[in-house]
């Protein structure tokens, strides 16, 4: 890690990283291109940025390729790079497939199971005559009060995620900020900013250079010790902006079993994904 970069805890590992190129001042360029591999013919979208120093591949969840490289980074060394990791890319794909298998078969609807704190519980959706949504939880289940609307299921669903997904986020600003106060006390840390928010790819983020974190709200999904694995790893950044050796002795003085713990996020990834 370094000053310019946040280090990043990722659920779902999606980078791959080459040094190239310099920096110049000009817009980023886009550009459809493919390249044959032992794997077959590989297409992607390159994008070129002044502000990258290295070559990125992206494998998104609509099973398409994004690949960003410094704006002066040859074709040939770009084609290299994505021929040298043919292979990862193809598990990405197969990985992409099983995520939206899983999120296609997952609804927001009646006796549907859905993850607080590590455990899942069911919706009880009640249609109602009220015009709003309203959602309770009392430790057995989500009751959801929905209106009834003459445009159908779908829209339905639309107004049921919206307000479990503020729910969620109204419990994790809670939650989230005891865990940091306790972790920040204990370790003898203080930063200067910690924030929840939506963030697609990655558990938790250190701005090492403004001293700021950064937690992502579906980590509420988890239990309270994997919260905690999440809040310590962005602490120890605090101090040690890497993931060398003395970064990980600094999390396993705080937690000891961190790997159990981090073990439980890779098993439990296609859960803690909302559709």
């Amino acid at each position: 890690m370094t000053s310019r970069v946040p280090t990043t805890i990722f659920y779902q590992t999606i980078l791959e990283k080459m040094s190239l190129g310099f920096q110049r001042t000009s817009p980023p360029q886009e550009k459809s291109h493919s390249v044959k591999t032992a794997q077959g013919v590989i297409e992607f979208c390159l994008v070129r940025s002044i502000r990258r120093r290295s070559i990125e591949i992206r494998v998104l969840d609509h099973q398409s390729i994004r690949v960003r490289a410094p704006r002066f980074s040859s074709e040939s060394d770009i084609e290299s790079f994505i021929r040298e990791k043919a292979a990862w890319i193809q598990r990405k794909f197969v990985e992409a497939a099983r995520r939206q298998a899983h999120l296609a078969k997952r609804k927001y609807a009646h006796d549907q199971d859905f993850l607080f704190l590590g455990a899942k519980y069911p919706l009880n959706v009640n249609p109602t005559q009220r015009r709003r949504v309203q959602i309770d939880f009392d430790g057995r289940q989500w009751k959801i009060h929905v209106p009834i609307l003459e445009s159908g299921e779908h829209q339905q669903e639309q107004l049921i995620r919206a307000q479990l997904v503020k729910w969620y986020r109204q419990q994790a600003g809670e939650i989230f900020g005891g865990r940091v106060f306790h972790y920040t006390r204990l370790m003898g840390l203080k930063p200067q900013k910690v924030v929840v928010k939506t963030q697609k790819r990655i558990w938790g983020s250190c701005d090492y250079r403004k001293q700021n974190i950064y937690l992502n709200w579906l980590l509420v999904l988890s239990p309270l010790d994997v919260i905690d694995y999440v809040i310590v790893h962005e602490l120890c950044h605090l101090e040690v902006p890497n993931h060398s050796k003395r970064f990980w002795r600094k999390v396993a003085g705080v937690l000891p079993d961190y790997q159990i713990r981090q073990q439980w996020l890779k098993n439990n990834a296609l859960d803690l994904l909302l559709p």
